[in-house]
């Protein structure tokens, strides 16, 4: 057996690479993002398109082929996500992190971020809590420890570093994001949010929301309003809660369940779900039944949705299925 980070011989029992250091029990998405160009000759993003200049235009539709963070795509087989800026957004300020890691009970992690576009250092606050989240979530899967549990310390940990990014001398700019976190093993989905990216579970005998909105909205109907009369409140979408130095103490919303069959759990930012709200429109735009669809053809398929709709915000999804298909991964040595 051989390290996939370097190469190098590794045993059956090891858990670290004695050369590189790597982990050998995880696999997951490149810290600070899975970054890169789109390649000569890849259709166009936005239209499938072949006829892509060299000045990285697409000459059927115009849109402008990705660079660096403007699309970001990762499939490690059990997971798999598009991170895409959208049509209007000069820059992509949602991050998405996600893995596998074995152990007595192996997991996928998946987290998403949504840098909130009014603060300062959007992406770099969505990029830092993606990336230092899932890496507390993968350690304690290895650990054994409570999914619940791991989820809190995500956020806290996620809260630290993105608070880090703030400039004491710059009042109500504080760099900020929305979290989003599930956790799947073989038994159980265990989802984590704070903010208004949402997670669902696709099925074919039944999809559902998993997430409430943390928006003023939102909180004003669990108060008893109507849903009619808070969504006309002045700033009905404005959050409610957020990870951010000016977020104040924050405690994550919590789910987890055991779902009864075969389906996808689905994490995404606002730039989706602003088109697909509903649970069953998202699985009708998939390629596919939700229990065998591929996972990058249905992340690309709803991604492009979401474009041909507007892509008026920065799009990210990433799906995860249950049961976890681990053993495509080789997420165990």
């Amino acid at each position: 057996m051989t390290c996939p980070n370097c190469g190098e011989p590794v045993g059956a029992k090891d858990r670290f690479c004695e050369s590189c250091g790597a982990n050998l029990r995880v696999v997951r998405t490149p810290v600070g993002g899975p970054l890169g160009a789109a390649e000569p000759g890849e259709p166009c993003v936005a239209c499938g398109g072949t006829h892509v200049g060299a000045d990285g235009f697409c000459e059927d539709c115009g849109r402008a082929q990705p660079a660096g963070r403007d699309r970001m795509e990762s499939d490690l087989g059990p997971v798999a996500g598009i991170s895409d800026k959208g049509r209007r957004r000069a820059r992509n300020e949602d991050s998405m992190a996600f893995g596998t890691a074995g152990g007595d009970t192996p997991a996928v992690v998946a987290v998403v971020c949504d840098g909130v576009a009014t603060s300062d250092r959007a992406d770099n606050a969505s990029q830092l809590a993606v990336d230092a989240a899932s890496d507390v979530l993968l350690d304690a899967v290895l650990e054994g420890k409570d999914a619940e549990d791991a989820t809190r310390a995500a956020v806290a940990k996620a809260v630290d570093v993105v608070a880090g990014l703030a400039d004491p001398s710059v009042q109500r700019t504080a760099p900020s994001c929305t979290f989003v976190s599930a956790v799947v093993t073989p038994g159980e989905v265990t989802v984590g949010w704070v903010g208004d990216s949402r997670a669902y579970w696709l099925a074919a005998d039944g999809a559902r929301r998993l997430t409430i909105d943390d928006t003023v909205a939102a909180e004003l109907v669990a108060e008893g309003m109507s849903e009619e009369a808070a969504m006309a409140v002045h700033q009905a979408h404005a959050l409610s809660k957020w990870i951010g130095a000016d977020a104040g103490d924050i405690e994550p919303r919590m789910l987890t369940f055991t779902p009864a069959g075969p389906g996808l759990v689905l994490l995404c930012s606002d730039g989706l779900w602003n088109y697909l709200p509903e649970p069953q429109a998202l699985v009708e735009a998939l390629p596919g039944p939700p229990d065998g669809v591929d996972l990058q053809a249905a992340a690309s398929e709803l991604t492009h949705v979401a474009l041909e709709l507007g892509g008026h915000d920065n799009i990210t999804t990433v799906l995860v299925p249950f049961p976890p298909k681990l053993e495509s991964a080789g997420s165990q040595p």
